[in-house]
């Protein structure tokens, strides 16, 4: 832990001979006797006893998990990766794999991550992106962490892991919760190869907890994302999220019964839910609504002064070229898919758009467009 070149040197071996060979060597370098056997990647799931200490900054959570000893935060060995992956989970898969987080493990309890919480390395959180879900959002953190020196967390497991705490632990109410999310976003942004500026992208859900997260991050400002109700739908029906699944989520948070309504009406009525939490917080100046169809455009005209960026030339450039991939599958170009939803969508997923999310939308719509006429 006290030596960041030689967790650089390890970290870079993606194969376990070779990162027992290196890790060998370098003991014996030290004057160390290493048993070849205590290099064996090991699973996870494992427990350790948990540290007092934050680790070095090339460190971070990747998720909170049950013990004994209440909740801990486990952390792993990221390097300098510039998480430039759709979603912050699949880089936790790739890095997570390595043989230095598969035989070394850092684990602190919720108390150490609150109390070791450092300021001088940590980006500045400079704006949040709230969403409905299958609306843009994945695109718009693709264009903000296209700009140098920009970290863009999109999704992260540890954070939603806060975010359930603080809403469900007595414990965590009130300021100490607030103070939990800090520590998270603090942890997640690091400052690892320059970054200077960090944006996060919520999940759909959190659009609930406005209040929580709010608290937590006063003025920091942020965004809500939209889209054409039947697309979502459509896009929720060929592969449901689990954001849609009241199981899955905090008990009661939907406030929904079991009526035995289709999977479409279930669906629109937890958007519907959003969407109402989203126009409530809207009164907030430090948020602005934006419809998908105004994308990409709309991140360079409204997002970007909104958060307090002023791109340059060859900055446009970076973010008009994020703006033309497939958000989700980078590596591949966009093609619009918005005509084709709706020509797939059942008479089921019409009604349910229509009962529970049309006027809404055009509420949404319409708040959007009194504060573009504004600005």
């Amino acid at each position: 832990m006290a030596d960041p070149g030689l967790q650089r040197l390890l970290g870079a071996c993606d194969r376990p001979d070779a990162f027992s060979a290196r890790a060998l060597a370098a003991a014996a370098g030290l004057g160390l006797q290493l048993a070849p056997e205590a290099l064996v990647p090991r699973p996870r799931t494992m427990s350790v006893a948990p540290s007092p200490w934050w680790p070095p900054h090339e460190w971070l959570p990747v998720r909170i998990v049950d013990s004994d000893e209440g909740p801990l935060v486990d952390w792993a060995y990221f390097g300098d990766d510039p998480l430039t992956d759709s979603f912050f989970d699949e880089t936790v898969r790739r890095v997570t794999a390595l043989p230095i987080n598969r035989v070394f493990r850092h684990v602190t309890s919720l108390d150490a991550l609150l109390d070791g919480a450092p300021c001088a390395d940590v980006a500045p959180l400079r704006g949040l992106v709230y969403h409905m879900s299958r609306c843009g959002s994945t695109l718009v953190a693709q264009m903000l962490g296209a700009l140098p020196a920009t970290l863009a967390l999109s999704e992260p497991g540890p954070f939603d892991a806060a975010v359930r705490l603080a809403m469900t632990r007595a414990d965590l109410a009130g300021p100490r919760g607030s103070s939990l999310l800090r520590a998270m976003v603090a942890a997640l942004g690091r400052r690892r190869g320059g970054v200077t500026q960090c944006f996060l992208k919520l999940d759909s859900w959190h659009m609930l907890a406005f209040p929580l997260i709010q608290a937590a991050f006063p003025n920091v400002p942020w965004v809500y994302l939209f889209r054409e109700p039947v697309e979502v739908l459509v896009s929720q029906m060929r592969m449901r999220g689990y954001q849609t699944v009241p199981a899955l989520m905090p008990s009661g948070l939907y406030g929904l019964q079991d009526d035995g309504a289709g999977p479409e009406d279930l669906c629109a009525r937890i958007f519907a839910g959003f969407h109402v939490a989203a126009i409530r917080a809207l009164a907030d100046p430090r948020g602005i609504a934006i419809d998908y169809a105004g994308l990409p455009t709309a991140l360079m005209d409204r997002i970007a002064p909104h958060f307090g960026l002023s791109p340059t030339p060859a900055e446009r450039t970076a973010l008009e070229r994020a703006g033309h991939r497939n958000a989700k599958a980078p590596a591949a170009p966009f093609v619009p898919d918005a005509a084709r939803k709706r020509q797939d969508a059942s008479a089921a997923t019409l009604e349910a758009a229509r009962r529970h999310l049309r006027a809404l939308h055009a509420e949404l719509a319409a708040v959007e467009a009194a504060a573009a006429s504004s600005a």
